[in-house]
């Protein structure tokens, strides 16, 4: 079973759109701050996926609110795409926060 599978089964709260982006957030973070890359890669998605398999609703809530609602939120009140160097707080920025959130969460 895949990670998305095996979230989804954890979570069925979730849909399959947000535990992909959720992975999704994991997998940029890990590649482009960590500098991870194969086996330490794969291996830092299943260490994700088993943290937030262990997480409760309650617990997981926020840290999904803010990835759907605040780190992906890139388009303006006219639905344009912003830049990423127009963007008020940056990728790295955003992407450690979540991680906060997710990590605080007990």
């Amino acid at each position: 079973m895949n990670s998305t599978k095996r979230i989804k089964e954890a979570h069925p709260w979730l849909s399959y759109d947000e535990v992909v982006k959720i992975l999704l957030y994991h997998h940029q973070g890990s590649m482009w701050i960590q500098n991870l890359q194969g086996d330490k890669l794969e291996r830092s998605m299943e260490a994700f996926t088993k943290l937030l398999r262990s997480k409760s609703r309650n617990t997981l809530e926020p840290f999904v609110e803010y990835v759907l609602d605040d780190y992906y939120k890139g388009v303006d009140e006219y639905g344009n795409q912003i830049e990423e160097s127009s963007r008020e707080e940056s990728f790295e920025h955003r992407w450690n926060r979540a991680r906060a959130i997710l990590l605080e969460s007990k």
